[in-house]
């Protein structure tokens, strides 16, 4: 009998040992999951213009359009060598709540960078989908500037999407106000799971620990 409750305080201590290594990895390396790839295929656009994901991750100095050659002058750190879906600047007028269709492999977060001429604080106001009712969030502190001094800087706006189809509205439907450039779109994996994952491994932690 000792020896089979030895055995199984040997057990748990493995488990915790094991436990407290991936623990750590997560705690430790919050944006592990990020560095992983992520596909997107199958990208569809209403108006027939060949939207295409760049060739390489969205950084300084990085062409956003496929049919103008502004660049970007800075971005959030966090967002560098996103992948990123090349838009046409000539789509800035498009409407359609299912405009622009693409299928992300994983969860992803979206991120929206919007015409800073079409918010609120340069006057303008952004589509009725673009809002946090539709769950979309704004970061008024996340800016991306870029080369067309008319515009100066695009904002951002994050969403989380499931695995699978991605639906984005059309730059200008109702409610639309103010922009004069179309959005471009950056996608990372989702950081939900890692956040979900380390929850689990708290709980299981502090079980453990309770049985010692």
């Amino acid at each position: 009998m000792i020896l089979k409750q030895g055995g199984v305080v040997m057990k748990n201590k493995y488990l915790l040992f094991i436990l407290a290594f991936v623990f750590f990895i997560l705690l430790f390396i919050p944006n592990m999951s990020t560095v992983q790839d992520i596909k997107v295929t199958d990208i569809e656009v209403a108006s027939g213009r060949p939207y295409k994901l760049g060739d390489e991750g969205i950084k300084v100095g990085t062409v956003y359009y496929i049919d103008r050659t502004y660049v970007v002058n800075s971005l959030p750190k966090e967002l560098e060598d996103s992948k990123f879906i090349m838009t046409a600047n000539d789509d800035k007028n498009s409407t359609g709540e299912d405009f622009l269709k693409f299928v992300v492999d994983r969860n992803a977060t979206i991120w929206l960078a919007h015409d800073s001429r079409g918010e609120v604080e340069k006057g303008g106001s952004p589509p009725d989908w673009l809002s946090e009712k539709n769950g979309w969030v704004k970061h008024p502190d996340m800016k991306m500037d870029v080369s067309d001094t008319n515009m100066g800087f695009f904002v951002f706006w994050s969403k989380e999407f499931k695995k699978g189809t991605v639906t984005i509205g059309g730059n200008a439907d109702k409610g639309a106000s103010g922009q004069g450039s179309n959005y471009v779109v950056l996608i990372k994996p989702s950081k939900a799971l890692s956040v979900d994952l380390k929850g689990k491994m708290i709980s299981t932690w502090a079980n453990l620990k309770s049985t010692n």
